[in-house]
């Protein structure tokens, strides 16, 4: 029989291994699930200037949808873009899956945020070369494998209201056993400036899996020079 323990080792907070492998059960179960999965995106279309997206059933559609009527619909926006899922895509045979390095207690660890002397925007770069700006709220300050580290914490401001603390990172894993784009965390308040940093809860941005998705990219400021050998792994090619 097997025991899980919530483990805390020395400069580390208490790791919750049973419900962080539940996690792992659960995000497994949505990438095979066709209504939650990235998996399942078999195009992507943006929307540029003025032109109009055309959906129907007729060929000479940009987006063919069988069962329609002959009629199209057209779809205006400015920026932005349109994903289209198909439950019968052959991602969700064929994968990538997510695969994860063992759950590493003394990867969940304790920062402290620096707050950024006044919030501003930041511009943030994303694999597809867009542009999109970000609440950059200062650097969380912990400790890890027994160095001294910082990485810059920035909020998103789309949609309007998130509160969503995030990381994206690299560390010299990057590339070699780990997405090569870079990975994400969330920061968990802890109270006043106080935040938990668990990075057996990194995960990777969501073009690690589909082509389609235009994900952030680290800033060059956040490498951490050492290996972290925790969270998702890369997943393989895709």
């Amino acid at each position: 029989m097997l025991f899980f323990l919530c483990i805390a080792l020395a400069g580390a907070l208490p790791l919750d291994v049973k419900a962080l492998l539940k996690e792992r059960e659960e995000a497994l179960a949505e990438f095979h699930d066709a209504r939650t999965s990235p998996l399942a995106v078999i195009s992507r279309h943006v929307f540029d200037g003025e032109q109009p997206l055309r959906i129907g059933s007729d060929r000479t559609n940009q987006v063919m949808l069988e069962g329609l009527a002959p009629q199209a619909l057209e779809i205006r926006a400015r920026g932005g873009s349109l994903l289209v899922f198909d439950s019968e895509a052959p991602g969700l045979r064929k994968g990538p899956w997510p695969v994860w390095f063992a759950p590493d207690p003394a990867t969940r660890v304790e920062a402290r945020l620096v707050p950024a002397s006044s919030p501003r925007e930041q511009t943030v770069l994303t694999t597809r070369g867009a542009k999109r700006q970000m609440l950059r709220l200062g650097k969380l300050e912990f400790s890890l494998y027994g160095r001294k580290h910082s990485l810059v914490a920035v909020r998103s401001l789309e949609p309007a209201g998130n509160s969503t603390i995030s990381i994206f990172f690299r560390d010299a894993t990057t590339g070699k056993e780990s997405y090569a784009v870079g990975r994400y965390i969330d920061a968990e308040a802890l109270g006043e400036d106080r935040y938990a940093l668990d990075f057996n809860r990194a995960y990777n941005p969501t073009c690690a899996f589909s082509p389609f998705y235009d994900c952030p990219i680290p800033p060059k400021e956040n490498v951490l020079s050492v290996p972290v050998r925790a969270g998702e792994r890369d997943p393989g090619g895709h």
